[in-house]
């Protein structure tokens, strides 16, 4: 490996996590604040059906976020490999492919989303109420889709190189400037959801481009790069074979809130699709905060399964988990002592928020478990095995919950009822990561300890 990389064989694991978690955990808060507290905007400056109208269009916004995170994650990893073996030209025109395909992927998303924009929205659910506020949405929403790959691009090579605190700023500068704009533009000019709409595309132009400049300062400070650099088809199936994992990932999500949305405009009443909606800005919060100890685990474990310290991965794993199930359990106690006082803060509807009460308690009663099903994933992702990731990846919304929420409505006209397969998910979800977790690490042969 890379001298530069040799500490993560060498420092205490637990202090790596500590410094790693918190640079990670700072940015996927400012990533889920975007979220919540723009759907806390929304709510205040508009009305609180609005959000329900971003939840509708929440499956297709998952799919370009999937598609963003197919390059982000699968160039952060290639990049780190490339670096570990001393290939800095190799890691250079990798940057540069990925922001290539970034642009591609992006520009043709775009094409496809202005060009079948109204069967898009009918065939998501958009209709009656929702109708002109998703498409006024969409219409200005879909140009920000390039800005936000290339900011969670610039952000993952950052990581990849060991600029941590440069890879947070570039999320935490995003994040206010999106809610910033997004306040300026709703509240003070009263531009409604176009104005929202546009904070995205406006906050994630800015911090994308201070990312290309500092990512430009990055490579012209390298010494003895070559000046041929190649745009490789092999790098191209380098990044997408790590990054497939994150795009299955957004795309069972996708589908599995397609179906749901489909089933409650059939059989429940406007209330509860914004309650939904409303709900899955909070919960999404909390997953980024999981998904932190994701990202602060991902280089300790890849660096010392490779270089044989099978203990040292033991340990990545012990810890991660305990602070993962640590937040875990602040979430569930949350969503279970006080869902009213939180969801009062979106709305103050009486029929909203006993819907979304029962809903979030429902998807938080078994939170704590979420640290097994995520860290699983990442760990096998982590140690190269990505057939076995992707597996857990999409295990969960396209395995259990889809089924679900296509059988318990045919068991009963009880919509409360649907809000069951939440925890009945967890559960089998955490049973089945967990068994497979244990079998893989209880393979590992221990080195003895060297630091």
């Amino acid at each position: 490996m890379h001298s530069k990389s040799e500490f993560l064989g060498t420092t205490s694991v637990h202090k790596l996590m500590v410094n790693f978690g918190t640079f990670a955990l700072i940015s996927m808060i400012a990533t889920g604040s975007v979220s919540m507290v723009g759907a806390l905007i929304v709510s205040r400056g508009i009305d609180i059906h609005a959000v329900g109208a971003m939840g509708i269009l929440f499956p297709l916004t998952s799919v370009f976020f999937g598609f963003s995170q197919l390059v982000a994650i699968g160039a952060a990893s290639y990049i780190s490999r490339m670096l570990g073996k001393d290939k800095h030209d190799v890691a250079i025109s990798a940057i540069i492919t990925a922001y290539c395909l970034s642009i591609i992927i992006s520009t043709t998303l775009i094409a496809l989303t202005l060009l079948f924009k109204t069967p898009l929205l009918a065939f998501l659910g958009a209709d009656g109420a929702y109708t002109d506020t998703a498409k006024t949405y969409l219409s200005v929403y879909v140009f920000s889709i390039p800005f936000t790959a290339m900011t969670l691009l610039a952000s993952a090579i950052f990581r990849a190189y060991g600029k941590l605190k440069l890879s947070m700023c570039i999320i935490v500068l995003d994040a206010l400037l999106v809610l910033g704009i997004d306040y300026v533009l709703v509240f003070w000019m009263d531009k409604g959801m176009g104005g929202v709409a546009l904070s995205n595309a406006l906050g994630s132009l800015i911090s994308s481009t201070l990312g290309i400049i500092l990512l430009i300062k990055l490579i012209i400070g390298k010494k003895n790069i070559k000046r041929k650099l190649s745009f490789c088809g092999n790098i191209i199936t380098g990044i997408g074979a790590v990054g497939v994992s994150a795009l299955g990932r957004a795309l069972s999500v996708s589908t599995f809130a397609f179906i749901l949305n489909s089933t409650l405009n059939n059989l429940a009443p406007d209330e509860v699709i914004t309650a939904l909606g409303t709900v899955n800005r909070i919960v999404m919060l909390l997953l980024y905060t999981i998904m932190g100890m994701n990202q602060a685990m991902q280089p300790i474990i890849s660096y010392n399964f490779t270089a044989g310290n099978f203990d040292r991965v033991k340990q990545g794993l012990k810890y991660a988990i305990f602070y993962a199930s640590l937040i875990g359990v602040i979430g569930t106690l949350a969503g279970l002592i006080f869902p009213h006082q939180i969801l009062r803060i979106f709305t103050s509807n009486d029929d909203i928020l006993d819907d979304a009460t029962f809903i979030l308690r429902m998807q938080l009663v078994l939170y704590f478990t979420f640290s097994i099903q995520t860290l699983t994933a990442t760990y096998f992702q982590a140690i190269g095995k990505g057939k076995m990731s992707f597996f857990l990846s999409v295990f969960k919304p396209l395995l259990i919950l889809l089924p679900l929420v296509l059988i318990l409505p045919r068991l009963s006209d009880d919509i409360f009822r649907l809000w069951w397969m939440y925890p009945i998910a967890d559960t089998l979800t955490t049973l089945v990561a967990g068994f497979i977790l244990f079998h893989s690490v209880r393979k590992l042969a221990v080195k003895p300890k060297t630091y």
